[in-house]
């Protein structure tokens, strides 16, 4: 061999071993990066299944809570029969007040 023979090979080598390490890097870059993504992706279905508890936790409260038609319609029975005896006690109470005026 010749002198340039092993200076070519070493040349050779040393921009394989330069492209490699490139490339490697590269490589190590795109993997850090896939890394945060997984991360964020995680972190962010974690947020949405703890928003989705929570809106599960509200819609069962609200529905325990849900006011119904049958309990409006015994509500306002409710307040019909108040005002109904509120009515009456007030035109007894007139009725007297007159007769004992009228006396």
């Amino acid at each position: 061999m010749t002198e340039e023979g092993p200076i070519t090979m070493e040349l050779a080598l040393s921009e394989l071993r330069r492209g490699v390490d490139v490339r490697l890097a590269g490589l190590e870059g795109q993997l850090a990066l896939l890394f945060q993504r997984n991360e964020l992706n995680e972190r962010q279905a974690r947020d949405q299944s703890r928003l989705i508890d929570e809106l599960e936790d509200r819609l069962g409260a609200a529905e325990r809570d849900q006011v119904t038609r049958g309990h409006l319609d015994n509500r306002f029975r409710q307040t019909v029969a108040l005002l109904s005896l509120l009515a009456a006690t007030a035109s007894v109470a007139v009725a007297l007040l007159t007769t004992l005026v009228g006396r």
